[in-house]
């Protein structure tokens, strides 16, 4: 057999082998994880039916490996008698690091939900490429339903100066602290960050 066949040879098991490795190395890294669905005032179901068969409680989010992106997509319901509006948050990460190194959110744009009305809305999960020491975590997802105006922080009925200086405030205070302000705090997670202040610019100049 020629020399050249040989050194074509090599290379090609050389090859594969890097495949082989940079696969069994995707394995190693990857992650599963499931969340906890916690729902206030509103339901959160699998299909536009909203029939308790399809309500969910937990999603799992299935394997991930550094860098995947996994949507999962909802219908969520007005289960109230007033018009709401939609917050969302994300609690009780384990382990707490691999908050760090993922991103939670929804494309949710805010808008009122008549009662009784359902709406289609996809949840992301986004994995840092850098993520490591991780294989397995879960956290919970809290979908609340609010029938006062996003971001009217004074419920004055209007989002505008005085909602503005109150969140400025307030920004960066944790429960307990003596400039926190519970009506600052949209999603309820007990902190007062930039979710919350997006609030105020994401309606502003509303009025109900």
């Amino acid at each position: 057999m020629p020399r050249f066949y040989g050194y074509y040879a090599i290379a090609f098991v050389a090859a594969w082998l890097v495949i082989i490795i940079l696969v069994f190395s995707m394995i190693m890294n990857s992650t599963t994880s499931v969340s906890a669905v916690e729902a206030n005032g509103v339901g959160v179901y699998r299909d536009s039916g909203c029939t308790d068969a399809d309500e969910v409680f937990s999603i799992d989010w299935g394997t991930l490996v550094p860098g995947s992106v996994k949507n999962i997509p909802v219908y969520i319901r007005n289960e109230g008698e007033e018009a709401i509006y939609l917050t969302m948050s994300t609690t009780n990460w384990r382990p707490l690091e691999a908050s760090h190194y993922m991103t939670f959110f929804w494309d949710y744009s805010v808008q009122w939900l008549s009662p009784g009305e359902a709406i289609q809305i996809t949840l992301t999960l986004s994995v840092s490429r850098y993520i490591e020491g991780i294989s397995r975590f879960s956290f919970d997802i809290l979908v609340t339903g609010n029938d006062s105006l996003l971001g009217d922080m004074n419920g004055d009925g209007i989002v505008d100066s005085t909602d503005l200086g109150m969140i400025a405030y307030a920004l960066g205070s944790t429960s307990g602290d003596p400039r926190y302000n519970p009506q600052c705090d949209v999603n309820n997670d007990g902190f007062i960050d930039f979710t919350d202040y997006g609030a105020v610019g994401l309606n502003w100049g509303q009025y109900y």
